[in-house]
């Protein structure tokens, strides 16, 4: 009877302390999203298990920094966003390679398509993500049979979350979602939402970047999304 006692009193406890876990991920406003990669439509030569198979996102009073890093090393794209200076800035680290592009908040970072003409149609289903209500919209693109399922949550409390994608219609924070680089489609889905604190350090890329103009970057991202 007594070690009956000791496992339910461990459950409780247990249940309390992930009902604490969850909760606290209610009105979030700093800390990390992880994202899983998955491409369809790469022709390119190289391995997928040599891509980047994660992101990163951190936010902080009104800033946010999305990381795509190559499973070897420290390569990969980093786009910064800057809503109290209304910047928004691209680096690329690869193999000796590094470079930059300064933009302003509101523009579709180079290497993503904007998809101008796609519909974004909210609907009225939810689901329970990482103990987050989550909304439901469907992405279509006009005269084709394309749709997407999208997913957000308007529960943590990240401004303008969406400011410099194509979903910017999007009142809340994606957890699935996909961008067109190239011809190559990448999706994103959450994985975990992480409430820690984020010092400015974890926002400073460096500098020691070679700046360069969009084009050049654009084209750039593409062929590493296509290698």
């Amino acid at each position: 009877m007594r070690y009956i006692r000791i496992i339910l009193l461990a459950l409780i406890v247990f249940s309390g302390l992930e009902g604490c876990k969850q909760s606290g991920l209610k009105n979030l406003d700093e800390g990390e999203i992880h994202y899983s990669i998955k491409y369809t439509g790469r022709q390119g030569t190289v391995s997928e298990s040599l891509m980047p198979d994660n992101m990163i996102v951190r936010f902080r009073n009104n800033r946010i920094l999305m990381e795509i890093v190559s499973p070897v090393g420290n390569n990969g794209i980093f786009t910064l966003i800057d809503q109290e200076n209304n910047t928004m800035e691209t680096f690329i680290s690869l193999i000796g390679m590094r470079y930059v592009y300064r933009g302003v908040v509101g523009e579709i970072p180079p290497g993503i398509d904007p998809m101008s003409d796609m519909i974004i149609e909210k609907t009225t289903r939810t689901k329970e993500m990482f103990g987050l209500e989550c909304k439901h919209a469907i992405a279509r693109v006009p005269g084709t049979d394309f749709s997407f399922d999208l997913w957000y949550t308007s529960e943590i409390k990240l401004h303008n979350p969406n400011v410099s994608t194509p979903f910017s219609s999007i009142d809340g924070v994606l957890m699935l979602f996909f961008y067109r680089m190239g011809d190559v489609l990448v999706e994103f889905e959450a994985q975990g939402i992480y409430n820690r604190t984020i010092s400015d350090k974890e926002f400073d890329i460096g500098d020691k970047y070679r700046e360069i103009e969009r084009a050049p970057m654009h084209s750039i991202i593409s062929r590493i999304i296509n290698l």
